[in-house]
């Protein structure tokens, strides 16, 4: 089997205005990026322009970034989409201010590797090359351009292109191949029509691969689409690869429905936000600190877009400082984790520093759960998924969605569950947790319902809603039902009837012999009545004779029934009812059929009894109802009910 291709190096042309970026990649791959009329009449790059180089050991996509200050958008939106950078600066003039401008905004966008290729060098002496060199390894020694391989070269003599073509093979091999993501995430940096084609939309592709006749989402217009055809380097392709640049015609969508800027992704991957949790690096040269209600301009990939940040700590970064920052944004934006970006003041325009999404679908920030907050994008920070799913589990009441992980560790979902599933409990496909999370969330069970126990003695169970809610205060909902199941398979605990109890709670060890005499009246008038059981508040008229009552009916002793037609509130003696079931059968032997009235007749009893019994008898699946007629389904195995301990 022929092994894929490595994916493109995408190369940021980066450098002052007028030092030779154009005519350096049109030498080194014969295109022309200057395509606009305006930047063939001015001979200055005004946007982003491509050109690409074929190579067997990978293919390399030059982005031509403008030089001018002006045009700072479209030089992010050439870094944006680059894994190195090639930085260019003039023999003649040396470093400029926009050379160190752009280098600046390289290092804030996560770049840290690359080439500086001097030009023009065909128009200084050869002598002057060893002083010009040591300047400019000076102004490169704080950048992360330090080390990198410096070559003089001229475009017009073709001066040094053969070395500066073997460094940017050994710089396509060394760099690390670009980060797996979600699905594909295709930013918009142009959009335009051709005949017999349709809407084309072009970008730098990340994330995953593309195929011919995907379906694809506009983000964030939400627009769905279909994959028409795919071009890479101006070739069809079934498939555009992650890493370089690729061309896309839409089925579904018209030219002026799309917009520069929009991201073309795999549905559901990339959800819109309006809140995004990062880590900024605010520029040492920074005019201001950055504070909590600042507004600032965000440029990434081929977006801009207007935000609020709010700092998760509270004091001012400083410039040349690092910190958490929530941006939130007046309408819905695509973003993924670990995008980068660049913060800029909208005025008086100036950069503030660079950031890199933690989290891109963040929640509101609140005061009570700002410390959690932090602690868990710290670790996102640290990236390590162990202390991201600690953090969560912290948070979450003990739970790690395996989903937030994935996209917090920017790591593969079926990966992150694997590797969850190696030291932690599952909960269920989606959901894990630590085992000392899960035992600690059982005692705190067990010791909830012996307080409830310890509260009212007399009472056999407790209320299964009252004490999840109770828990749920501290413990997260999928956690609770999951060591509500452990205890009952490990017989911790009873349920019944939606109510719980400790195995070995008795409520009668709490009663007094006076109480017990009581009870066992009025068990012994409920069973005695059969189905014309005598009034119960009758029964209950006595002191304490309610909690008796109450007592069992949740032992299971006792039975109430509702009688809506009569809005009474009937009880019956359980054996009663098992008795009208067996004596049913009798009269009406499967699959003989009985009304409501036969049923009244056969049992000897009024119609006021015989509703909410037969109701019962078909909740609990002893009888099952066709219409106006019954037919008994089964006679389940009966024990009885245990004695009344004297």
């Amino acid at each position: 089997m022929t092994a894929a291709p490595p994916p493109p190096l995408g190369l940021a042309v980066i450098g002052h205005v007028n030092h030779g970026k154009t005519a350096l990649v049109r030498a080194l791959t014969g295109m022309e990026t200057d395509r606009l009329p305006e930047e063939k009449a001015r001979g200055l790059s005004i946007a982003l322009g491509f050109a690409f180089r074929e190579d067997p050991d990978g293919d390399v996509d030059f982005l031509d970034a403008p030089g001018h200050e002006d045009f700072i958008r479209a030089m992010v939106m050439g870094a944006a989409g680059a894994r190195a950078v090639l930085l260019v600066v003039s023999a003649v003039e040396g470093f400029g201010r926009q050379t160190r401008e752009h280098l600046r905004i390289a290092s804030l966008l996560g770049l840290r590797d690359g080439l500086v290729a001097v030009t023009k060098a065909d128009l200084v002496p050869p002598e002057a090359r060893t002083d010009l060199r040591a300047r400019l390894m000076a102004e490169l020694e704080e950048s992360f351009l330090a080390t990198a391989p410096v070559v003089f070269c001229s475009a017009v003599t073709g001066e040094g292109l053969g070395t500066l073509n073997r460094e940017i093979h050994a710089l396509a091999l060394r760099t690390p191949p670009p980060e797996r993501l979600p699905g594909a995430f295709l930013p918009l940096d142009r959009v335009f029509s051709l005949a017999g084609t349709g809407t084309v939309v072009t970008g730098s592709l990340q994330g995953g691969d593309l195929e011919v006749g995907d379906e694809a989402v506009l983000e964030p217009s939400g627009r769905t689409v279909h994959l028409r055809q795919l071009q890479v380097h101006g070739q069809a392709v079934p498939t555009a690869p992650a890493g370089g640049r690729a061309a896309a015609a839409l089925r579904g969508v018209s030219p002026d429905e799309v917009r520069v800027g929009e991201v073309l992704c795999s549905p559901g991957s990339f959800p819109p936000t309006v809140r995004v949790d990062l880590e900024v690096d605010l520029s040492p040269e920074a005019a201001r600190p950055l504070r909590s209600g600042d507004e600032v301009r965000v440029l990434w990939g081929a977006r801009q877009d207007l935000a609020r940040a709010r700092l998760i700590g509270g004091a001012p970064l400083e410039p040349g400082s690092s910190g958490l920052v929530q941006l939130r944004f007046s309408g819905p934006v695509p973003a993924h984790a670990g995008q980068r970006l660049l913060l800029r003041r909208p005025s008086p325009a100036g950069t503030l520093g660079g950031g890199r999404v933690l989290d891109p679908v963040a929640p509101q920030l609140r005061a009570r759960t700002l410390e959690a907050r932090r602690d868990l994008l710290l670790a996102v920070v640290q990236g390590g998924l162990e202390d991201i799913a600690a953090a969560l589990a912290g948070r979450d009441g003990g739970a790690v969605s395996v989903a937030e992980a994935a996209c917090l560790s920017r790591a593969p979902i079926e990966e992150v569950r694997s590797r969850l599933a190696e030291r932690l409990v599952r909960l269920d496909d989606g959901l894990f947790a630590q085992e000392s999370a899960v035992e600690a969330a059982a005692q705190a069970y067990l010791d909830r319902l012996a307080d409830a126990h310890r509260a009212q003695p007399t009472r056999a169970f407790v209320a299964l809603g009252a004490l999840r809610g109770g828990l749920q205060r501290i413990l997260s909902r999928d956690l609770i039902a999951h060591v509500e199941g452990r205890l009952v398979a490990e017989g911790g605990i009873r349920i019944v009837r939606g109510q719980a109890a400790l195995k070995d709670h008795d409520p009668f060890a709490a009663l007094s012999p006076a109480q017990l005499s009581r009870l066992g009246e009025i068990e012994t008038a409920l069973r005695e009545g059969g189905m014309n059981p005598p009034d119960a508040a009758g029964l209950v008229a006595e002191g304490e004779s309610a909690v008796l009552l109450g007592l069992l009916v949740e032992s299971g002793r006792l039975v109430s029934l509702r009688n809506h037609a009569l809005r009474q509130t009937l009880v019956f003696h359980i054996e009663a009812l098992d008795a009208a079931l067996s004596d049913l059968e009798a009269a009406f032997p499967p699959p003989a059929e009985f009304t409501t009235g036969e049923a009244r007749a056969a049992l000897s009893t009024s119609r006021k009894f015989i509703v909410p019994a037969l109701e019962f008898l078909d909740s609990r699946g002893d009888t099952v109802r066709r219409g106006d007629s019954r037919q008994v389904v089964t006679q389940r195995k009966r024990f009885g009910t245990p004695p009344i301990p004297h």
